[in-house]
């Protein structure tokens, strides 16, 4: 059997590397610096405190949902069984999307309680709203113009984009307030309102499909095709944009009037997405102008947002290695521990070892690949765009956080391997005799 040290061969390579360097209070973790010799010291233990936000945030979410319930879903609903049918639709396009922003969350994931949030946040609180506004507004302008139909169209095609981008987009600018220092990418701002997003396309789905399913299969099948198959991305495209200006007036700009003009921007880009595809079906009266605009507009747009979000999570990787460049020179990070955080078969590989300590150990392992690519996408940022000390602190109990992690599933790895050996000599003991 062999003897393990307490934090695992890698341990001693990284006291060994602890010198000759300096991590700066203002700028971050720096370059090594010769003669300045860091000394060894013992991280502090994580502080957890009581995810609030979430609570609150989750709360408010099943609330809505409640509401949705009892005055969309009930007076439509003729059985169960067209609920649960009506349901079961609606996940189809539901996990077509969170299956895209999972991939693109992959290198540095957002935690999923957050996640959560905002997907209540977008299927019970924004869809609740918008639906009592959308009504609202529609019933003003029928009595305004005097013509039912018409007052539907142009409700669809101008008040739906302004409310509902609206109050999608409020949810993602909640978080980007409340857990500013969670965000640093602008993946992260289009992976919150992606969350938001298909919470409510998947409330919005069930409210449709109930509407629908009393007028006949075909016509179910008509608008299910149209929803779930065609424009699944609808509503996590237009959102999307809200997200982007959100990250970018975070990360990037540092006035007011830029922070405020750089999300006005994207919040009417998120509109006109909306405006495209809800006006091509109100306003033109026919199927061929949604087709024409579905063929000429939707399919480019999609395929070319698509293209640039998956390329960005590639370069997100690119990123954290360069940001983890200076934890690498300072000891905290070893080379390998950097390819695991950013290499996909590096990464499998990582949680595959981990397995033999057990789920513990799995979950450790995970949480500490999610802490280097935290650390390092905030290090790139501070390198490129100034020190913030509110985010230096928090990469300061990240990086604690880490460090107890990584002690986590060496030791649980360390247990099973000493119990394999174990195990192993009393088997050629038992073949001998």
């Amino acid at each position: 059997m062999h003897a393990t040290h307490w934090g695992g061969p890698g341990e001693d390579y990284r006291l060994s590397k602890i010198s000759s360097a300096t991590i700066d209070s203002t700028e971050g973790v720096s370059a090594p610096a010769p003669d300045d010799v860091a000394p060894v010291w013992q991280p502090p233990k994580p502080t957890h405190s009581f995810p609030w936000f979430e609570v609150v945030m989750t709360t408010i979410g099943v609330l809505g949902t409640i509401g949705i319930i009892i005055f969309g879903l009930a007076p439509e609903s003729s059985s169960v069984t067209s609920f649960v049918k009506t349901t079961l639709l609606s996940l189809v396009a539901l996990v077509i999307v969170v299956g895209f922003l999972q991939r693109i969350d992959r290198w540095e994931p957002e935690p999923w309680r957050t996640k959560l949030a905002m997907f209540l946040w977008g299927g019970g609180v924004a869809t609740l709203s918008a639906m009592i506004m959308n009504t609202a507004l529609s019933e003003d302008i029928a009595a305004t113009i005097g013509d039912f139909d018409r007052a539907e169209a142009l409700a669809a095609a101008f008040i739906a984009p302004l409310v509902e981008e609206s109050l999608k987009g409020i949810g993602v600018l909640i978080i980007v307030v409340v857990r500013r220092n969670s965000i640093n990418s602008v993946l992260d701002g289009v992976v919150y309102a992606g969350f938001s997003a298909a919470g409510f396309l998947f409330f919005e789905d069930i409210l449709y499909f109930l509407r629908t399913e009393g007028q006949g299969t075909k016509t179910l099948v008509f608008v299910f095709v149209v929803r779930a198959l065609l424009g699944p991305f609808l509503h996590v495209m237009a959102t999307s944009m809200t997200g982007i200006g959100l990250a970018l007036a975070l990360l990037k700009f540092k006035r007011g009037w830029s922070k405020t003009a750089i999300v006005i921007i994207f919040w009417f880009f998120a509109m006109l997405i909306h405006f495209v595809w809800n006006g091509s079906a109100a306003l033109t009266g026919s199927g061929l102008g949604f087709i024409a605009m579905y063929v000429v507009v939707g399919i480019p747009g999609f395929l070319l947002w698509s293209i640039l979000l998956l390329r960005a999570a590639r370069r997100e990787a690119l990123h954290i290695r360069e940001g983890l460049v200076p934890y690498v020179r300072t000891g905290w990070i070893l080379p390998g521990e950097v390819s695991m955080a950013t290499d996909r078969r590096a990464r499998k590989a990582a949680f595959k070892w981990a397995a033999q300590g057990g789920r513990d150990a799995k979950r450790a392992m995970r949480a500490f690949l999610s802490e280097l690519a935290s650390l390092g996408l905030d290090q790139r940022l501070m390198a490129r765009h100034g020190a913030d000390r509110s985010r230096i602190e928090n990469d300061r109990q990240m990086l604690a956080d880490a460090v107890d992690n990584r002690r986590e599933f060496l030791r649980l790895t360390s247990i099973a391997e000493q119990q394999k050996d174990v195990t192993n000599a009393v088997a050629g003991r038992v073949q001998v005799a």
